[in-house]
């Protein structure tokens, strides 16, 4: 389909697509797996993706004050550019001559950190603007629960996709090709985006209507300085590192320790064939699983969030259930003959949970802050989450090497029980959002080129 074709489509179908190119990523399933081939130690891949987060970490907030200057769009579109560069490079490993692995994988992690940067709070703030500006805002969480919901089920679709392919060429080079031909996809979707939508601080300086009726910096400093606004942050932040940290970078070694007891392998050697060939595809299959799930729980977060009457109760319910799960999930490490089940139920419940809270919790900040600012505290919580994940990954990947799994999920429940000191107030929450409707100036009504 051409880039015109595509100008043709409903912008919110548009945003739909871009979760579906967007996590299209057929080696994310597998690329924890790929390290552990190369024989690397979790210490090394701790170290390797705890320097893919500082990278994040370092361009975090300052590229989503650039996406508000220079255009949400733009920035969104030039994500994917990276994207594409890093897959890429990934794939053609095997040609790097004599460039030492470490390096050249944290070449390819720096591309895909420069995306990550770009992309976090970019195309939220886009889809809460357009909303915002056609009069939706009360959809904000069923749409983005949606454009979740089909990011989980474009990852499962991918993972099991990845899976068979993987079984069957027993490379993860076309893995990787493939991602990137997603990523290619996605820049150019983006560009078909109106030039509306690149937000409110580029159309003022398009029109020349001269400076906003709030400062950047004075409505930032305002509102870290409401009650509840910090709790807000600090919950999030918790919840969301040590989840990533849990489903992104140790299920997958834990599927691969499960396996392994049982006599299937990820990639069997030569003339296996049968079960104890089958490790990929199980892979897949346990992705595709969770990632469905992960969808059912972003569809279901506008009816959890009315069914409690309260979405400030909601995030506190759903922080409380997603620690037991990272505690139960040390317990079930102790022992994975008996645990690997009970273990994996637990990983599906957890990402239920994260993609349950997600939508609620954006939806919430939308109404703690202001309106044009929306590209840069988005990317403060996702600098913040950096943060955490590029701290801790080395760290809990020593711990990893020494004790085993059950010490890595131990630190994270550990660190998870933090968040109880954050327990949201719905009344002072709720004063906040009154205050930001007061404070800030709402983005005027623009119409959307079709």
């Amino acid at each position: 389909m051409s880039c015109v074709a595509w100008a043709r489509i409903p912008i919110i179908t548009r945003f739909y697509l871009y979760s579906v190119f967007k996590n299209l990523r057929f080696s994310d399933p597998f690329l924890i797996l790929y390290f552990l081939d190369l024989k690397m130690s979790y210490s090394e891949i701790g170290l390797l993706m705890g320097f893919q987060h500082l990278i994040t970490v370092l361009l975090e907030f300052p590229s989503g004050i650039l996406a508000d200057w220079w255009g949400r769009r733009s920035a969104t579109a030039l994500c994917f550019v990276f994207y594409a560069i890093s897959f890429a490079g990934f794939a053609a490993t095997d040609f790097r001559g004599s460039v030492p692995l470490f390096a050249w994988f944290g070449g390819c992690l720096t591309f895909f950190a420069l995306g990550e940067a770009l992309r976090t709070g970019s195309h939220k703030a886009i889809m809460l603007d357009y909303l915002d500006s056609t009069g939706q805002e009360n959809l904000a969480t069923q749409v983005i629960g949606r454009t979740r919901a089909v990011s989980k089920y474009s990852s499962g679709i991918a993972a099991v996709c990845g899976g068979v392919l993987l079984t069957w060429t027993r490379d993860y080079a076309w893995l990787f090709y493939l991602s990137s031909a997603s990523a290619v996809g996605g820049f150019l979707l983006m560009l078909t985006y109106p030039r509306e939508l690149e937000g409110d601080v580029y159309r003022e300086r398009q029109s020349n209507s001269g400076s906003s009726d709030t400062p950047k910096e004075k409505a930032l400093s305002w509102m870290w300085g409401q009650p509840g606004f910090f709790p807000l942050l600090m919950q999030s932040i918790l919840f969301e590192s040590q989840t990533k940290i849990t489903l992104k970078y140790f299920t997958q070694p834990f599927l691969k320790v499960g396996l392994n007891l049982f006599g299937v392998s990820i990639i069997a050697p030569l003339g296996v064939t049968g079960l104890a060939a089958s490790g990929a595809l199980w892979v897949g299959l346990s992705e595709f699983a969770r990632d469905s799930l992960g969808g059912f729980g972003a569809r279901l977060s506008p009816r959890f969030e009315e069914r409690t009457n309260n979405r400030f109760v909601a995030l506190n319910r759903i922080f409380a259930a997603g620690f037991v799960a990272i505690l139960l999930l040390a317990l079930c490490n102790w022992n994975l003959r008996w645990g690997l089940f009970p273990g994996l139920f637990l990983l599906f419940a957890l990402t239920i949970l994260q993609n349950l809270r997600r939508p609620i919790f954006v939806s919430t900040l939308n109404t703690q802050m202001a309106k044009k600012q929306r590209a840069s505290v988005l990317s403060l919580e996702s600098f913040v989450r950096a943060v955490t994940v590029a701290a801790l990954l080395p760290l809990i990947g020593l711990a990893a090497d020494a004790f085993g799994l059950v010490a890595a999920w131990a630190i994270c429940s550990a660190i998870l029980a933090l968040g109880f000191l954050f327990q949201l107030n719905g009344e002072s929450l709720t004063e906040t959002a009154n205050n930001v409707s007061q404070k800030s100036s709402d983005p005027a009504k623009f119409e959307i080129r079709k």
